[in-house]
């Protein structure tokens, strides 16, 4: 029986090294292979015509927007703001893939504003010494999303479809809040009134059509955004409510003023799903 007993725990250990091995392995790969798709936005960024952009902002980009909408970028920016040119904004909380289960998560991600792109790098820590690593992406159009456990095995993968790119242009223009100078109209931006404290933006990117709606505080800030987005059910498009929520606390970031959390719902018809929400770690910004 000794003997036995000494096998089985032989058996166990090599089985727990080598799971360990795996996730170390799988860890620096992913890590890998999310610098390379850092690296491949700035590229693209690096090679993208600005001629004709501007370099600052002026009070006069804001003559013709409605009243709420004025009011917000005169509370996040300063006179003679840089524009950004770049964004990189780290992220932490919790997540949940279904109603009420919370995970931690921390992520990284880069933000571009010529071309329109980001790409998302998350851990999220749903099993114990087992993280799934998800990482979305979105840079001129196309879109794609590819989700794994550990960085080994693919829980999603998915790439190209309308869809897709439309709730990521989408979610880059509510997320845009981060990084203000992405929403004024000399970026590209049409604003137009609903009332007194709301106000829609509509953006165009490579062909697709995104709008959304912005709620402000009484200071100025944007408190929450709604829009219907694509949202995946059973590997079908589906438009759906979604509601972005964010903090009057700002925190300011060479000289531009952007929210400390936020948390984001899809309002579907079985029931609301809150499955973002998270706080800045920290951020940086590099300008035109």
């Amino acid at each position: 029986m000794g003997r036995i007993a000494g096998a089985v725990i032989i058996v166990v250990v090599a089985i727990i090294v080598a799971a360990a091995v795996a996730v170390i392995y799988g860890s620096m790969s992913w890590n890998r292979s999310s610098d390379a798709s850092f690296a491949r936005l700035l590229a693209l960024a690096d090679t993208t015509p600005v001629t004709g952009l501007p370099t600052t902002f002026s009070r006069e980009q804001l003559d013709s927007l409605p009243a709420p909408v004025r009011r917000y970028f005169g509370r996040v920016l300063i006179p003679s703001q840089r524009m950004i040119r770049l964004a990189y904004i780290d992220h932490e909380g919790e997540f949940a893939l279904k109603p009420n289960q919370w995970q931690r998560f921390t992520s990284r991600q880069l933000y571009t504003t010529a071309p329109r792109g980001f790409v998302w790098d998350a851990d999220i820590h749903m099993l114990p010494f087992m993280p799934v690593r998800v990482r979305d992406r979105y840079a001129a159009g196309s879109a794609s999303m590819l989700a794994t456990m550990a960085g080994v095995i693919k829980v999603v993968d998915q790439e190209g479809t309308p869809g897709l790119a439309s709730g990521a242009l989408l979610r880059f223009i509510a997320e845009a809040a981060w990084l203000p100078t992405a929403l004024l109209p000399s970026e590209g931006v049409r604003w137009s009134a609903i009332d007194d404290s709301t106000a829609r933006a509509t953006v165009s990117d490579a062909g697709i059509e995104v709008t959304m709606d912005v709620h402000f505080g009484t200071e100025g800030e944007i408190s929450r955004i709604t829009a219907m987005r694509e949202r995946d059910v059973n590997g079908t498009s589906v438009l759906t409510p979604w509601v972005g929520e964010m903090s009057r606390e700002l925190m300011l970031v060479s000289g531009v003023k952007i929210p400390v959390s936020a948390s984001v719902k899809w309002v579907a018809p079985e029931g609301e799903h809150e499955y973002w929400r998270g706080r800045v770690r920290g951020a940086r910004f590099e300008f035109r």
